[in-house]
């Protein structure tokens, strides 16, 4: 069985699930209420929610021409409402999937209004770092530039570089979701869209400080060497710096070895989300092994789940299989997406950075 044929066999129960309602649809799932599993039905975001699903849907029906596929994305996506500045948990991830829907979608003035600067919430989850991805999407260098000044004044500053206080009261993070990395690589795109030296400045202390990163945090994109080595390459991409690149390597290496012993499949902290990394890299560094790797362990998920028709397992511990793309199903779908056309299907763990409203 093709990738493609595996990413259109879980599109397919993902449409099949979908709770429909006078011509919207949406999912429901195992969440985690505290420190119990409740079920309940989906929100609007990106990472966890309908637009999520809708997101990889839509790329699957671009490349397959299934109309059912498309027809379910678009009723997805009008079930959303929008709050919050957030790429992948708040309004801004909800309206760059409906502009990539529906092109003609009119976001500018809401979209200026949903992305003000919070002090309070500044990693790229659901802070300023996602913001700054999305309006660079967009072509609003001004309102992106405004979030880049609110991490620089908001940085802690010491011998080690750069970091933020975001999740963790403790200490300050060096991962991608919401640690140094993530805030890096924001401000090395907004440099990159705007030559303002004061964000390359920036970055590259955030970079500094992200080479402290804790032995025993997870090897994932979120929080662990994969997010790191997403970071790394795109900043050797940019800056052309050797030692960027050999971090780089470091990152893939670990992420290499210690992947095998992950429980999940997911894109967030799984073997999915390690393997896109492969994925990447094969990309730009234009090595094959990599993407061979990427390939093995999709090829070893279909034998140990798909083939045998048995739940794929999810991020979410303890929990039933989940539609989401970040923690679920969709995430998965698309991870298998990315290999049938990885020049066509951009990774959703490395945000593309062009413009969508030319």
């Amino acid at each position: 069985m093709t990738f493609l044929e595996i990413a259109e066999r879980i599109g397919a129960r993902l449409c099949r699930d979908a709770v429909w309602y006078q011509g919207q649809c949406n999912w429901t799932a195992d969440f985690l209420d505290g420190e119990s599993i409740a079920h309940g039905a989906l929100g609007p975001e990106l990472y966890d929610g309908s637009s999520g699903i809708a997101l990889f849907l839509w790329r699957l029906a671009e490349l397959t021409g299934e109309r059912i596929f498309r027809v379910t994305a678009e009723a997805a996506l009008r079930e959303t409402t929008l709050s919050g500045c957030g790429l992948y948990s708040g309004g801004l991830g909800v309206l760059s999937v409906a502009a990539e829907i529906r092109p003609r979608f009119d976001v500018g003035t809401l979209l200026v209004q949903l992305a003000e600067p919070d002090r309070s919430k500044l990693d790229l989850m659901d802070g300023s770092a996602g913001a700054i991805a999305v309006l660079l999407r967009f072509g609003l260098h001004e309102a992106a530039a405004r979030h880049g000044d609110l991490l620089i004044e908001e940085a802690s500053r010491a011998d080690q570089g750069w970091s933020w206080r975001t999740i963790d009261p403790s200490r300050n993070l060096t991962g991608f979701s919401h640690g140094a990395s993530g805030i890096a690589w924001a401000l090395l795109e907004l440099y990159h869209a705007t030559g303002e030296q004061r964000f390359r400045t920036a970055a590259l202390e955030a970079l500094r400080y992200s080479r402290q990163a804790d032995p025993s945090d997870p090897v994932s994109w979120c929080h662990g060497s994969a997010g790191i080595g997403f970071c790394r390459l795109r900043a050797w991409q940019i800056l052309g710096d050797e030692e960027l690149l050999a971090d780089a390597r470091a990152a893939l290496q670990t992420t290499r070895d210690q992947s095998p012993y992950l429980t999940n499949f997911s894109l967030c902290h799984g073997q999915a989300g390690n393997a896109d990394l492969m994925i990447y890299a094969s990309e730009l560094l234009g090595e094959e092994s990599w993407l061979s790797l990427a390939e093995s362990v999709a090829q070893e998920g279909f034998d140990r789940f798909e083939k045998r028709r048995i739940p794929w397992p999810c991020g979410l511990p303890d929990a039933n299989e989940t539609p989401d793309l970040m923690l679920g199903l969709a995430g998965i779908g698309y991870f298998y997406l990315r290999l049938a056309a990885p020049a066509k299907i951009p990774s959703v763990l490395l945000p593309q950075i062009k413009t969508a409203l030319q």
